[in-house]
């Protein structure tokens, strides 16, 4: 009996061996489902089977190809069209993201920067009220309160009025609001509604996310879901955020990314719009002068490369010549961006990086992975500031005029498995404006006492590594 427990253990490594070294994941990944496998045997090949294998979600974007990929190709064909009428500036940001990512440089656009929840909501609504033709509308978690109500009340009250209404959420992001029934209402009305991604395999594969479309004209995009804390905080703490306003040409990429999701999130039959694609992309009728790309990973970027994201926000986090200025919640970058990070303090850049000091939930958690990473960097030069309350911006400010403003954070799930987006400016005069705002944060902010922190006892040092071990997943 005891030789069949051994060669059946034997045959277990060796499917190890099959399932994450054929597997496409960075080593760091493999060497945390090794052990998850290796020492939970049975449930840890359950856990990889729904949420570490990549395979399932390779399948689904070749079916996803095979099924919509005319469909596919005529938005990118749409989109490639509005970039012609614009020559871009010779940046390194702009063409790494033109060549590897697809994305359109376009400098008729404008943005208006939200911090806090109350105006943004405020802006939105109206615009909402103000919609004529379509209403397109994607969120990672949808809250089941105040806000999330009045969203779904405006959207039924939109569908009753002739406009197209489309909402897209994501499944997991949304199952622990109980936020699903009260979003049937907008269907119920004659609204479509969708859920990304409801397959069981692909829990750990999430869309994050936050992007509302009005009229093909006006576009949201940036870090605040739908929700009142992001306008009233949590527990107390003030939550401090960052959310764009778009108009110009960028808002045809952005609408892009929406309808890409939306064709990608129908399981048959018609994919459900009420028009010609090229209806959903009217010239803009109110054009400004700044310079912008959205930059979007997932399923369906236009040359297949799944690190658009990741590699974006290295190209332009390598070229920093005199500053770079992060606001992440979350850090826990790859390793590559650890060393660029210390290479470029050590030759004199500025880099700060303000992360939260405290969280809605996971605090425990999100303080002492945070800490980890932390660790890797503060002797090189980089300053590390804690923002006294719920810090979610996500934000980067590289020299004196480029801005990123999205959906990622600085941590391995935003760049490497979740789908992203972020608005790319190149411009002074919000860079400018973003400088302002990120030393108005620094008054709000504690910087890190780099002696004490360096001191860690044997508990405070084995804590941060075995959480250290489920970064990936996080």
């Amino acid at each position: 009996m005891r030789s069949i427990h051994y060669l059946l253990y034997i045959w277990y490594l060796f499917l190890i061996i099959f399932l994450v070294f054929f597997d496409r994941k960075k080593p760091m990944q493999r060497f945390s489902w090794i052990l998850v496998l290796v020492f939970l045997p049975g449930i840890g090949l359950l856990l990889y089977w729904f949420i570490g294998s990549s395979l399932f979600i390779e399948r689904r974007r070749e079916k996803i190809r095979r099924r919509h990929g005319s469909v596919l190709h005529e938005l990118e064909e749409i989109v490639a069209e509005t970039d012609r009428g614009f020559k871009p500036p010779s940046s390194k940001g702009v063409e790494f993201h033109q060549k590897y990512g697809g994305s359109i440089f376009t400098n008729d656009n404008d943005a208006e920067i939200y911090t806090t929840g109350a105006p943004k909501y405020e802006q939105l609504f109206e615009d909402l009220d103000a919609a004529k033709d379509h209403i397109h509308v994607q969120y990672f978690t949808i809250h089941n309160d105040e806000i999330g109500h009045k969203l779904v009340d405006t959207l039924v009250k939109k569908v009753n009025q002739g406009v197209e209404v489309k909402l897209l959420y994501d499944t997991l992001g949304c199952l622990g609001t109980l936020v699903i029934p009260v979003l049937m209402k907008v269907r119920k009305a004659g609204g479509r509604v969708l859920s990304i991604r409801p397959y069981t395999r692909a829990i750990n594969y999430r869309n994050h996310r936050k992007v509302v479309i009005i009229d093909g004209k006006i576009g949201y995009l940036g870090g605040m879901n739908i929700g009142n804390q992001y306008t009233y905080g949590v527990n107390g703490k003030k939550w401090r955020d960052t959310h764009v306003r778009i108009t110009g040409s960028v808002v045809h990429d952005l609408q892009k990314v929406f309808l890409s999701d939306w064709i990608a999130s129908t399981r048959r039959g018609s994919i459900g719009l009420r028009h010609e694609i090229r209806h959903y992309f009217p010239v803009p009728n109110t054009p400004g002068n700044l310079g912008a790309q959205i930059i979007a990973s997932g399923l369906y970027t236009k040359n297949g490369h799944d690190e658009v994201v990741h590699l974006g926000y290295f190209n332009l986090i390598s070229r920093a010549k005199k500053r770079l200025w992060i606001q992440t919640p979350y850090f826990r970058p790859p390793e590559t961006i650890i060393h660029t990070l210390n290479t470029l303090a050590t030759l004199g850049v500025d880099v700060r990086v303000i992360i939260s000091h405290f969280y809605a939930s996971g605090g425990i958690f999100h303080r002492n992975a945070n800490h980890y990473f932390l660790r890797q960097i503060v002797g090189s030069g980089v300053r590390v500031f804690r923002y006294k309350d719920i810090l979610h911006a996500k934000t980067m400010l590289i020299d004196d005029d480029a801005l990123c403003i999205g959906t990622v954070n600085l941590n391995s799930r935003s760049l490497e498995i979740d789908d992203e987006i972020y608005a790319y400016f190149e411009s002074r005069k919000l860079a400018a404006e973003y400088e302002r705002i990120f030393n108005q944060d620094l008054k709000n902010s504690i910087e890190l006492d780099y002696a004490k922190f360096k001191k860690q006892n044997l508990m405070t040092r084995a804590i941060e590594s075995i959480v250290s071990f489920f970064y990936p997943f996080s």
